[in-house]
């Protein structure tokens, strides 16, 4: 009797680590999902750019400074009071300067990255974003709003404030 005892006792453990493996290959499974559906879903947020390259007007170069920080932003407002919902630093830019605008580059929480932005691109040594301040040089693109996926999207630097 003893001996029917421990074989049942021995299935019964047996069932315990297989019913504990399974768990764990399950729990990892689900887990494993989570992260495929979220990297197939990042590049659907950042699909959209905007490209361009961005020069220096040659009478603004004396007015740079050493280490010119450039800002480029992405708006959906003309107006220099609205937030940009893009904007990329560059510390240290030598020109002419070849920038992408991506989704990565959303700043304004809870913004998405679509239709048609003002891009404005700005040398500020302290890096601040809205309106232009004494210091600043900045410059537009002369064709004002553009669509995201534009490519060409090119930026004279040509405003000294």
């Amino acid at each position: 009797m003893r001996n029917v005892k421990s074989r049942s006792h021995l299935r019964f453990g047996s069932w315990i680590v297989v019913g504990i493996g399974a768990l764990l290959m399950c729990l990892q499974a689900c887990g494993g999902e989570e992260k495929k559906e979220q990297k197939a879903a990042a590049p659907a947020a950042g699909q959209g750019a905007i490209s361009g390259m961005i020069t220096l007007d040659p009478s603004l170069k004396g007015k740079m400074g050493k280490e010119p920080l450039l800002l480029i932003m992405g708006s959906k407002s003309p107006e220099a009071n609205k937030p940009a919902i893009v904007v990329k630093r560059v510390a240290g830019v030598t020109f002419p300067y070849q920038y992408k605008l991506t989704g990565e580059d959303i700043t304004l929480v809870g913004s998405t990255f679509d239709g048609k932005m003002y891009v404005t691109a700005r040398i500020d040594p302290a890096g601040a974003v809205g309106a232009a301040r004494p210091g600043n040089l900045e410059g537009t693109y002369p064709g004002n709003p553009v669509v995201v996926g534009s490519i060409n999207v090119d930026i004279v630097i040509n405003k000294a404030y």
